[in-house]
């Protein structure tokens, strides 16, 4: 008995050593924790911050653009042609504001739609000499996409090659799927050629930026020349569905 109570002495003082650095630890272990949760929140707010700053970059050059277009059939006294414009205008404005628009991804539905709005003023420029061509899985009509995306391919294409297009201009939209990826390609057989003007400006470098902020697997954005001698811009992102019904519910 008094040899148990003397290993007990011993042992006791060396369990409460053991049980308090245990918990010394515990502690630091929670505190890297709490630190490393702290730096994963810090930077998903600085990527919705960036995303946000990239997202309200883009909409003034777009508006810039789209009034340039107008003004074009006023110059050109088409009255008619400059109220449609108008009309289809202000269902531009009526996207730029919905509610939902301030979600990092949209269907892509939602973005052809906004979309043609601008082509619709750019048909009414440039009449039959504009021909538009369409290729679109319908099964990727409500694959989410960044909002804008769309838009700002098309929108380069215009002003780096069709605008300066003698005769006739051609665009080409194209949605497919590969894999685990979605591919949008937009073709123009514009005068524009591939440099730091076209390739690395603000709104193709825009978008693949939030490409970039919003996915976490592998994203692009290319543009180059095909054997046509048309420029092809080639966005790639991950495939994620969206739910149609919800889609409708939003309008």
């Amino acid at each position: 008995m008094f040899v148990v109570i003397v290993f007990l002495g011993v042992l006791a003082p060396i369990i409460s050593v053991a049980i308090l650095l245990m918990l010394r630890l515990l502690d630091h272990e929670l505190d890297i924790l709490e630190l490393e949760n702290v730096r994963i929140r810090l930077e998903k707010e600085l990527h919705v911050s960036k995303y946000n700053q990239l997202n309200e970059q883009i909409q003034p050059h777009f508006l810039f653009n789209t009034l340039n277009a107008l003004l074009s059939l006023s110059r050109l006294n088409r009255h008619r042609d400059l109220t449609a414009g108008l009309e289809r205008f202000s269902l531009f404005l009526r996207y730029r504001y919905r509610d939902n628009e301030q979600k990092h991804l949209v269907s892509f539905q939602s973005e052809l739609e906004h979309t043609n709005n601008y082509l619709a003023i750019q048909q009414l420029r440039f009449g039959p000499r504009l021909q538009i061509d369409y290729d679109i899985d319908s099964e990727l009509l409500y694959c989410q996409v960044p909002p804008y995306t769309l838009q700002t391919l098309v929108e380069n294409a215009f002003k780096h090659g069709l605008e300066q297009r003698v005769g006739e201009k051609y665009c080409f939209i194209g949605l497919k799927r590969e894999g685990n990826w979605v591919e949008l390609s937009v073709v123009d057989n514009g005068t524009g050629e591939i440099g730091d003007s076209q390739g690395d400006g603000i709104g193709l470098s825009n978008v693949r930026q939030r490409l970039e902020l919003v996915f976490d697997l592998p994203t692009s954005l290319t543009l180059r020349k095909n054997n046509w001698n048309q420029t092809v811009a080639t966005a790639r992102w991950p495939y994620v569905p969206g739910d149609e019904g919800n889609e409708h519910s939003n309008r």
